[in-house]
């Protein structure tokens, strides 16, 4: 069994801090994998995987409110699982206050990466209100690199050469401070406007409007954008995610969404303004 192919390596480093108590537990999302229950073949698939190479591991499926499958060294099937639970299950330094946090300041997402044959993974990604927990960061980094540079898991990871492992700090910007900016019409910065196309992305549009450059000072565009960003904070469609539990919604959903898609580029292209002619 090519047990990289079949899990993925992220997944598999993971799994081998969890093993090694470096973190207390990861997540397998099914939604990641357009599925809904860790049931379904492709979650599963990736769970038995895992607690194949790590028979110590279990996995929990069976608790409220459900975020995917939990991998740890105990069960915590049966139990409600809050969000801040859930960050401090899953070893997250900033888990305390996460679902009061106030989403409408600046705030920092700290990332710890592994570098690895000229490839980065993302491992872990928690939002902070500040830089104050960045040392415990850096413990997790610097025990994961000697976990998983240990000799006994040379054959576990087939080869790969891990280069490093390092935290990353980056602005998390919240979409209602994008919106305030783009009502109180202040100059989008350059992240921001990065932060608008992960929001494109995050509702699966195709590259034609993930890359749309749209004109920031154009009141019909900056309407459409106030629109997208409206719908990201307050989704309608969230009560009923994962929408895979619903397959014949999914598909429906789908076709509206490209059909949305569409509508939205015609009325961008339409509405675009020529740029005034330079005076010299």
């Amino acid at each position: 069994m090519n047990i990289i192919k079949e899990i993925g390596i992220a997944t598999l480093i993971n799994a081998i801090l969890v093993n090694e108590n470096v973190r207390p537990a990861m997540l397998v999302q099914p939604a990641d994998y357009k599925e809904a229950k860790g049931t379904d073949k492709k979650t599963l698939t990736i769970v038995n995987g895992i607690k194949k190479i790590f028979p110590e591991l279990v996995s929990s499926d069976n608790y409220n409110t459900y975020q995917g499958t939990i991998i740890s060294k105990k069960s915590y099937d049966n139990k409600f699982i809050s969000l801040d639970e859930m960050g401090k299950i899953l070893g997250y330094p900033c888990y305390k206050g996460f679902e009061k946090i106030n989403r409408e300041n600046m705030l920092a997402t700290i990332s710890i990466i592994v570098s690895y044959n000229n490839i980065e993974k993302q491992l872990i990604a928690n939002v902070c209100k500040d830089k104050r927990t960045l040392k415990k960061f850096n413990l997790i980094a610097a025990k994961a690199y000697e976990v998983l540079t240990d000799k006994k898991y040379a054959n576990i990871l087939q080869g790969i050469k891990i280069n490093k492992v390092y935290v990353e700090v980056e602005k998390s910007i919240p979409t209602q401070f994008i919106i305030n900016k783009l009502m109180t019409n202040k100059k989008i910065s350059t992240e921001e406007k990065d932060e608008i196309s992960n929001i494109l992305a995050n509702f699966e549009f195709s590259d034609n409007l993930y890359d749309y450059e749209f004109q920031y000072n154009n009141k019909i565009h900056k309407g459409i954008l106030l629109n997208i960003l409206l719908n990201n904070k307050y989704d309608i469609l969230s009560p009923f995610y994962p929408i895979q539990y619903y397959p014949t919604q999914q598909k429906e959903v789908d076709e509206i969404k490209n059909n949305l898609e569409n509508a939205l580029i015609e009325v961008l292209n339409k509405t675009k303004t020529k740029p005034k002619p330079k005076k010299y």
